[in-house]
């Protein structure tokens, strides 16, 4: 009887250890185990970008992925107004696995003030490096001219719309479906 107890206790273990693998494994691959970017995106975004804890990732994570480039500062009232927005159709179609990532241009006046902004709003996606010379490049050439802005762009970096907000704001996530149709168009 005490073995069969045992048993029964080590399959439970076992299975609880399995599924807990499953569910709470990261889904991020390191940077070798990444399909590489196209290079237009590293020329858009550079080699790395960084979380809301100021910790690397790789641009090789937006590989395949439709991209929101996000525009914003936690300065700006619409920013934070449409921010909450943004997070809950991220999440969404996170909890889908689309391929969408979002990567997060901050117009704020210092380094600290972005990462708080991340953290408070709750954008768990990656920003370009506070001060990044190629914020001014890419403000350029989608002719930014307000926040908060959100240009999306295809897998190669090319331009699919820069009215993502009105988009976003508008239809929620029938956005991305019109966004993944223009991509298979293209």
């Amino acid at each position: 009887m005490k073995s069969t107890k045992h048993y029964v206790y080590s399959i439970a273990a076992i299975s609880m250890s399995i599924l807990y693998s499953a569910v709470c494994a990261t889904p991020h691959k390191t940077a070798e185990e990444l399909p590489k970017a196209p290079k237009a995106i590293y020329e858009m975004f550079g080699k790395q970008l960084r979380t809301a804890d100021n910790k690397p990732v790789a641009v090789d994570t937006l590989s395949g992925k439709i991209i929101g480039i996000y525009f914003s500062a936690h300065w700006c009232p619409p920013c934070r107004t449409f921010t909450p927005v943004l997070v809950k159709f991220y999440d969404t179609l996170k909890a889908e696995n689309k391929p969408f990532e979002i990567v997060f241009v901050s117009f704020d006046n210092t380094e600290d003030d972005m990462y708080k902004y991340m953290k408070e709003t709750n954008m768990k996606w990656s920003a370009l490096p506070f001060g990044d010379k190629n914020k001014d490049q890419l403000s350029s050439k989608f002719k930014v001219s307000g926040i908060p802005t959100l240009v999306i762009v295809n897998t190669d970096g090319e331009l699919i719309t820069t009215d993502g907000r009105n988009a976003v704001s508008s239809n929620g996530t029938k956005a991305f479906e019109a966004w993944e149709k223009i991509l298979k168009s293209q």
